[in-house]
């Protein structure tokens, strides 16, 4: 939708190296560089001064000069092109980098980092390597082995397969990386993930990040799966379903318990499919039955068009889900970032009266959503309520368009807004006075909504001019209700 000028998915971790542990991981002279692209991107100007440079990263000439060469030293390695030139102690950009370039860059900076080696030799070998092993083949120091080591076990709790699973994961996946796992590994994970698309327990998309996952549950139960089989937790995830032999044969211990985790540790992540092919401990799916009770009554009185049986698969969706997020972990929520949910506020206001009441219910039975995570829930409910919400037109806005010129004309212009705006409940006809939007070559005293006048094709702050008008709309018959 051209209109919308703010994501509705804000992701500050990713590419923006404040505020995260994961960031660890890049030193701090390539975080520093990274800063300094990141900031380019976000105030996207053409040139800067180098003072102004200097006086928000606290920075001296010397120094920012030095970041700028090493980083245009990078750059170019990288994409065989230069970035920034220095002149008059002016700062100018001679090509436009994108945030691609600074994932890039973040995947390289990863690469080189010391932690990223102890981390690739725990993920392979079951453990983190003795100082003797790495002093003789990178010629690290004591001190400087035993910091390094110090700071991994700071992040990881190494001694915990399935929490190093998720860590690994997590943070492999950040920085769009993945560990030299053996061909035995990834034989073993590309049978486990035939058998899970077989049996419908997982879907074909994002099947890379299920790659990844795998990989390290198959690594950790082989490296270490006598303490993965004997120290387990009791299964949050039953299944009736069996690994085939040809799996079977190639992982140790018991394969129901195997395949319970794995099932497991695939939802903590949201990979796993609805399916009737497994089921939750009996204390979960009793709170998924109790939280369902009172839900059903909130959502039959908001979604009132909809069917008793919709609205009850509905409740039970929502039930279920909110069970399972509150037993995802940290390595769930660290690389998510932070939520804006300013574009779904924009263009449905109503369902911003709905979600504080689901997340009371929720509360009232257990502490399920926290402050910190409940953006994140927020979006999560719209994706699951969204068909829905689209099917009761929820925040309706009708646009009449009343070209003077010919009812070609008029069909024209009706497709090319349909082009760009083809969802959030806005809908169009022809020569209707009461519209909540009369667009048209002429003004119209007789109209009674906004009027919008296009006396030649729009310009694209018209058509910011109009998503603005549109949310204003329907935020002001939000208040009216």
């Amino acid at each position: 939708m051209v209109w919308c000028i703010i994501s509705w998915l804000t992701l500050d971790k990713k590419g923006e190296i404040i505020m995260n542990s994961l960031d660890t991981f890049i030193t701090k002279n390539d975080s520093l560089k990274m800063d300094l692209m990141n900031y380019f991107l976000e105030t996207d100007q053409s040139l800067y001064t180098m003072k102004s440079i200097e006086n928000n990263f606290a920075l001296s000439t010397y120094m920012l000069r030095e970041t700028i060469e090493a980083l245009n030293i990078d750059i170019n390695n990288l994409f065989k092109f230069d970035w920034l030139l220095i002149k008059k102690g002016i700062i100018y950009q001679k090509y436009r980098v994108s945030r691609y370039h600074l994932y890039k860059l973040s995947q390289f900076y990863f690469n080189l980092s010391p932690l990223k080696i102890l981390l690739e030799k725990r993920s392979l070998s079951g453990s983190i390597p003795t100082y003797t092993n790495i002093q003789s083949e990178y010629g690290w120091s004591t001190s400087y082995f035993f910091t390094q080591k110090n700071t991994l076990n700071s992040m990881i709790m190494d001694q915990n397969p399935f929490e190093f699973i998720q860590a690994g994961y997590a943070i492999y996946n950040y920085f769009d990386e993945k560990p030299a796992f053996s061909n035995r590994i990834k034989s073993i994970s590309q049978d486990i993930i035939d058998f899970l698309l077989d049996t419908y327990l997982v879907n074909d998309m994002n099947l890379q990040q299920k790659e990844l996952l795998i990989n390290f549950y198959v690594s950790e139960m082989i490296n270490n799966g006598r303490y993965c089989l004997t120290n387990y937790s009791e299964p949050v995830i039953y299944t009736l379903q069996k690994l085939p032999d040809s799996i079977a044969l190639q992982v140790s211990g018991d394969t129901t318990i195997f395949l319970s985790k794995l099932l497991e540790v695939l939802d903590l992540f949201d990979f796993l499919q609805e399916s009737n092919l497994y089921w939750f401990s009996p204390e979960i799916e009793d709170k998924i039955l109790k939280v369902q009770q009172k839900i059903t009554p909130l959502l039959s009185r908001y979604f009132k068009t909809l069917s008793f049986s919709k609205i009850s698969l509905l409740g039970h969706q929502i039930s279920k889900y909110s069970q399972r997020f509150s037993m995802k972990t940290q390595w769930f929520f660290k690389p998510e970032g932070v939520v804006n949910l300013k574009y779904f506020q924009d263009i449905y206001p109503s369902i911003f009266t709905l979600l504080p009441e689901i997340i009371k219910i929720l509360n009232d039975q257990q502490t399920i959503i926290f402050d910190s995570r409940q953006n994140l829930f927020e979006f999560n409910l719209i994706g699951i309520m969204f068909n829905d919400i689209a099917a009761i037109n929820l925040d309706k806005i009708e646009i009449s368009v009343n070209s003077t010129a010919t009812q070609m004309t008029n069909n024209m212009i009706i497709t090319m807004l349909k082009s760009h705006i083809n969802h959030a409940s806005v809908y169009f006809t022809q020569n209707q006075t009461n519209a909540d939007i009369y667009l048209s070559d002429t003004i119209d005293e007789k109209s009674r909504g906004e009027q919008v006048i296009w006396k030649k094709p729009p310009t694209l702050s018209d058509w910011r001019a109009l998503g603005e008008l549109i949310v204003k709309i329907k935020k002001n018959e939000k208040k009216k209700t």
